[in-house]
């Protein structure tokens, strides 16, 4: 009662009203300031730590002037100024080392910060009430003085205590409310500890003074807070925009900016839950051929090519569907279907966003993508079965280039797996050592000498038992393998070469991945030199197929090994499209007929002239002509008929794995050299 009655009888109520509100504010504000505090660290967490100790006792402190100012004793009234100002150090100390114990991790930290923060508000009030010269008797009530420091140092530590669990929403406002509740409460609790017996008239400053210093104060510790408020404001939406940001990165592919893997599962999973019925699909596209422009262009092509292929997919994204950035070359859609013709229509579509040529400075790079679609709910649906089904599909896409756009198939799944599985053997084969070199050999038709070995990688699967390179070199190809495989095959088969005696001649293939590696030139001169291989003794074979890929960067490369000592070979001529031109551009050291050639000399004279026609242009640019396929003792003869020079097949040696440092043995073949007609070499 004696609270309410010095409350209600002996202050100026519009005084009281400003000093809560200003004790509210500040509050609320420290304690939003507090927090930033905690979650800062080094020079930052100090910075914020002197910002919240100054807003906080300077509100502290103006609520505690302003409501002295309201105080309507009936004696005269007088202010001493040092005892004034000493009230304010007391405050402006106690927030400091308050703030400071609530970032510490102790567990009872916050509670001790509170309890420092609510001693020093206690301190500040009655240093401050003693900054009050009353002309007067004053007697205080033990019981009062008590209960007000309890009460401002149970709701300041239990403001504190709180701010960590009250931090989000409307809630973060409750630690904020309780401790101003505890410097109201102190306050005014304090107020009513003290009765004031007066010794004469009152006098002193004037009621409308004390008002207009009530007020002034009011307005300049706004001023602070509010400096203190805006501050926090500003970075709070820096901050704001910063998690923003880094949200956005989280989610989003940081070379294209469309959204990625982790951002493309959430709204596959979102498509489904909302799709109402309706049929969706998704789609998982993998660029072919990604890894060749990196190599010849270099990374920041490949950058181009990504972020213009996106740009493409933003501008066709349908109402219900989207795109993303899945990572590497792959990129996944989901689109909402209608009927099978719109599903086509809008596939085919799709696939001529990816065939579009792409401009990377003064040229343009071709580029082409494997699709594979799964519908929901017919292929599964759930985001994992439908991603996983799609990507079954995109697979069984890679190894066809006929068909670059694959829909799911229940009999599909076990076939892509099994090759997936194949795939993962390859991988571990090349790193445990499970791949053979075999060599078939290849003799000279004038003399029935040896004059070379081709190198031919051989793969006993220890299960599967001996897998065909027909599969095998695919399966590389598909899965980027074929690096790796290619030099593996180059350093194996000088190495065992070199042990061979005699200085025999081997050759290699070498597939358009492989051509269009800007190190192959290094990898073949350091295979050389570690082996001890003679340059003169290794034969590089390369097809029509892997040179029309860039013919130019090709024969640009095939330059610089031939510079070495190593000779080259056109493999099976005959069966590409530019024959004749790349022979005029590249000097062959040898030309090797497609053993399809060899097959059709027994079925008239049409293969046997055609191949009568290559001898005839080979011998007028000085390239001798060696024969695969050869299986029977007649090819062999009409071979030798017409003039071609070298031969290789079944006939003459199967592929075989060196054995003691020697290469495999030629069959025994009932064949003798026989003179060539002179009408097959032109005169």
């Amino acid at each position: 009662m004696r609270v309410l009655t010095c409350l209600s009888l002996e202050h100026h109520f519009p005084s009281v009203i400003l000093a809560a509100l200003v004790c509210i504010l500040s509050c609320l504000l420290s304690m939003r300031l507090q927090r930033r505090s905690e979650r800062s660290d080094g020079g930052v967490q100090v910075a914020w730590l002197v910002i919240t100790a100054i807003c906080l006792s300077a509100g502290i402190w103006s609520t505690h002037f302003i409501a002295m100012l309201g105080y309507r004793p009936a004696a005269t009234v007088t202010l001493d100024v040092n005892q004034t100002a000493f009230s304010a150090l007391i405050i402006v100390c106690g927030t400091i080392i308050g703030s400071y114990l609530a970032t510490l991790s102790w567990s009872f930290a916050r509670a001790l910060a509170g309890a420092v923060v609510g001693l020093s508000v206690t301190g500040m009030h009655y240093v401050g009430m003693a900054a009050y010269d009353l002309d007067a008797l004053v007697s205080w009530d033990l019981r009062y003085v008590i209960a007000s420091v309890v009460l401002g140092v149970f709701f300041a530590s239990l403001a504190f205590e709180l701010s960590d669990r009250f931090d989000k929403g409307l809630k973060k406002l409750i630690p904020g409310l309780l401790l101003a509740l505890g410097v109201v409460s102190l306050h005014f609790t304090g107020m009513g500890a003290m009765v004031v017996i007066p010794l004469g008239a009152s006098e002193g400053l004037n009621p409308v003074t004390f008002q207009i210093l009530a007020f002034t104060t009011a307005v300049a510790t706004l001023v602070v807070v509010g400096a203190g408020g805006i501050g926090y404001a500003v970075e709070a939406g820096l901050r704001e925009r910063s998690d923003r940001r880094m949200r956005h990165l989280a989610l989003h592919d940081i070379v294209t900016n469309l959204p990625n893997r982790a951002c493309f599962s959430a709204m596959v999973d979102h498509a489904i839950e909302t799709r109402a019925g309706k049929r969706l699909a998704v789609l998982m596209i993998d660029l072919n051929r990604f890894k060749e422009i990196n190599d010849v262009w270099g990374h920041q092509a490949g950058d181009t090519v990504l972020c213009d292929i996106a740009d493409r997919l933003r501008g066709h994204e349908r109402p219900g569907g989207f795109a993303a950035r899945l990572g590497g070359d792959e990129f996944g859609i989901v689109i909402p279907v209608e009927d099978e013709t719109a599903l086509t229509e809008e596939l085919n579509l799709i696939d001529s966003l990816f065939q579009t040529p792409v401009r990377h400075a003064d040229f343009e790079i071709i580029t082409s993508a494997s699709l594979g679609v799964a519908l929901c709910p017919e292929d599964g649906e759930d985001r994992e079965t439908l991603m996983r089904n799609a990507d079954l599909a995109m697979y069984k896409a890679k190894t066809d280039p006929l068909h670059r756009i694959q829909q799911y198939e229940h009999a599909l799944g076990e076939a892509v797996r099994q090759r997936r599985e194949l795939a993962q053997d390859l991988r571990r084969a090349l790193e445990t050592g499970q791949l053979k070199m075999h060599y078939q050999p290849q003799i000279d038709l004038k003399t029935g000498d040896v004059c070379g070995y081709e190198a031919l990688v051989r793969w006993p699967h220890p299960v599967r038992g001996l897998v065909s390179p027909a599969e095998f070199i695919p399966l590389a190809e598909a899965n980027g393998l074929i690096g790796r495989l290619g030099d593996w095959v180059l350093e194996t088969t000088c190495e065992e070469v070199a042990r061979w005696p005699g200085s025999p001649k081997v050759a290699i293939n070498l597939s358009a991945i492989q051509l269009n590696d800007p190190h192959l030139v290094g990898k073949v001169l350091q295979a050389l030199v570690s082996t001890g291989l003679s340059p003169t003794q290794l034969e590089i074979e390369l097809t029509e197929t892997a040179l029309i890929h860039d013919l130019r960067q090709s024969l640009s490369v095939l330059r610089r090994i031939k510079a070495l000592g190593v000779s080259m070979a056109l493999d099976d001529f005959g069966t590409g499209y530019s024959a004749l031109e790349t022979l005029r551009q590249f000097p062959f050291d040898k030309i090797k007929l497609d053993k399809g050639f060899t097959d059709g000399l027994s079925d008239g004279g049409r293969s046997r002239a055609v191949i009568s026609a290559v001898v005839t242009l080979a011998r007028n640019l000085d390239i001798p002509v060696l024969a695969e396929g050869v299986e029977t003792a007649d090819q062999l003869e009409l071979l030798n008929m017409v003039g071609c020079e070298q031969a290789q097949g079944y006939l003459i040696g199967r592929p075989a794995p060196a054995e003691n440092g020697a290469p495999p043995a030629v069959q025994d073949v009932m064949w003798r050299p026989a003179e060539p007609a002179a009408t097959h070499y032109g005169s």
